[in-house]
């Protein structure tokens, strides 16, 4: 079995954190800080890719992401299912670049509303975090029911668009990073995921396959074990609390996520 819902979403929270360098107790080498973004936009670039890092499992009426949504991402994922399969086309190189694609096609709509107190906001971008904060809020428990996620994702889209207007590079970013945060899971797990260059599968000869390269062409770096294993538990609670710590850094010590 792959990864588990709540652990890919809190892996797409942290590895976010991660990229934007906003850890401040453990300092600046503690991130990669690729991008010069703005307490508000490091905040929620963590919502959008803790919400994106569910998005391979699109392709499994169970998996949590299907539950995240209600009756509409449950009829998707069911789709999806049908024509790809488990684990499968959404689980490649090629979905993260497709999803990025996505993102930025959304995020690039020229729709403009008007919202009371908010003046006028890009709904490309208000749609996008809306989606991916339903969807990260309900994986990681912190909300219940089927429309509390998405009240809670409207609420978070609007503001985002408001606070941090500018979303043209770190909102697509936000969603790649998440998704493959999510293939790196999988690929420590017992399953592992599709050969890289899929749709081009290599198979290796029968006498070369193993848990590395399995007969079906997938490649897996098992050093999580199975899905749920100790293991896994142990490393996603270290990763939970990067998270955490990151998040309440960038909250409370804006100067230093600025460098002043």
């Amino acid at each position: 079995m792959p990864m588990m819902g709540g652990h890919h979403a809190i892996s797409g929270t942290a590895a976010w954190l991660a990229l934007a360098g906003s850890v401040p107790v453990m300092g600046h080498a503690a991130g990669l800080d690729l991008w010069d973004l703005d307490p508000a936009q490091v905040v929620s670039g963590a919502m959008v890719a803790t919400g994106a890092a569910l998005l391979p499992d699109i392709d499994h009426p169970s998996a949590t992401i299907s539950r995240s949504g209600g009756g509409l991402t449950k009829a998707v994922t069911r789709a999806v299912s049908t024509v790809a399969g488990h684990r499968g086309a959404t689980h490649t190189l090629l979905a993260a670049v497709a999803f990025t694609a996505l993102a930025v096609l959304v995020n690039r709509l020229d729709w403009q509303v008007r919202v009371p107190m908010l003046g006028e906001i890009e709904a490309g971008a208000a749609l996008l975090v809306t989606v991916m904060c339903a969807f990260g809020t309900r994986a990681l428990k912190m909300v219940e029911g089927r429309l509390l996620p998405w009240a809670v994702g409207i609420v978070a889209g609007l503001l985002v668009a408001a606070i941090a207007p500018d979303t043209s590079i770190w909102l697509p970013a936000a969603v790649a990073v998440g998704v493959l945060t999510h293939l790196v899971g999988d690929l420590l797990t017992t399953d592992g995921i599709p050969f890289p260059t899929w749709p081009l599968v290599v198979k290796p000869p029968k006498r070369m396959a193993s848990g590395l390269w399995q007969r079906s062409g997938d490649i897996a770096v098992p050093l999580l074990g199975d899905a749920g294993s100790l293991r896994e538990w142990l490393l996603c609670t270290a990763v939970t609390a990067y998270a955490v710590v990151g998040m309440i850094g960038t909250l409370v010590a804006e100067p230093w996520v600025l460098g002043i």
